[in-house]
């Protein structure tokens, strides 16, 4: 006999003592269930209530971060990470469809990063090595962490060359010339930012490729026209020996080498024009 969820048997019985067998299922639902069983006999009904407790409710949580690791440049930003955190109810052991999302909480060790939710910042790294850390994501209720490692590339210092002026203009006439003061200055750049600069030495380069200094040069443009550049100090000479066939044309490129040796840099700003 099926009464609710109470099944019984035997359902029926002849004369004499009869044990009747009530069998309820797992309860499946968070609530407590009762029904009643009559049983009839010799003109007699006797009633049995029934209950049962409610299902044992616990959660099965489920918790990620990706990726598991980030890199960031030397010069600092901010990237993110996906976080996944639910839990499933399961009742009686068995697991259920419903589910619900679950807060969580980061943290950050390591100089130089910071956390903000699912945001990880690196700041400008100043230091000539790498530096690292750990973005740690801790579930609310069931403790569970996710590391997420991180990474900073090392401080990135370059430099440039810089003159003033980048142009001298000298008269077309024979023997025509003008000084000028023209000043090299060293620019430091820190991860692609400038951060100073200082003036320094340079030396005067032929126009034939040669990397030794001299204290003056001869330079020539495609149509004949032929300059002597003579160096003291900081100033420069420009004395015109030719104009050539075309008179406003001038000298683009002269070499100055900083410092007194080569060291893999030269500088072609400084060109020559006409007034």
């Amino acid at each position: 006999m099926q009464k609710d969820f109470i099944t019984a048997t035997p359902d029926s019985g002849g004369s004499g003592s009869t044990t009747v067998t009530a069998t309820a299922p797992a309860n499946q639902t968070e609530s407590t269930r009762s029904t009643s069983l009559s049983v009839a006999g010799g003109g007699m009904t006797r009633t049995v209530d029934a209950s049962q407790a409610a299902g044992v409710v616990t959660w099965n949580y489920y918790f990620s971060v990706t990726p598991t690791s980030l890199s960031f440049v030397a010069g600092g930003e901010t990237k993110s990470v996906t976080v996944t955190s639910y839990r499933k109810k399961v009742i009686n052991g068995v697991e259920t469809s419903t589910q619900e999302n679950v807060n969580w909480t980061p943290t950050v060790s390591g100089t130089g990063f910071s956390v903000s939710g699912s945001n990880v910042t690196a700041s400008a790294n100043s230091a000539t090595t790498t530096r690292s850390g750990t973005a740690t994501y801790t579930q609310t209720g069931s403790g569970k962490t996710q590391a997420v490692s991180l990474s900073q590339a090392a401080v990135v210092i370059t430099y440039k060359y810089r003159i003033e002026p980048k142009l001298i203009s000298v008269s077309n006439a024979q023997y025509g010339s003008v000084t000028k003061t023209v000043l090299m200055y060293k620019e430091r750049y820190v991860n692609g930012v400038k951060d100073g600069e200082e003036q320094i030495e340079y030396s005067l380069l032929d126009q034939n490729g040669s990397y030794s200094p001299v204290p003056s040069a001869t330079y020539t443009n495609v149509w004949g026209g032929t300059w002597t550049i003579e160096k003291t100090g900081n100033s420069l000479k420009v004395t015109t020996i030719s104009g050539g066939s075309n008179p406003s044309g001038g000298i683009t490129g002269v070499r100055l080498m900083p410092g007194t040796s080569y060291a893999g840099t030269i500088n072609t700003d400084l060109n020559l024009g006409r007034p």
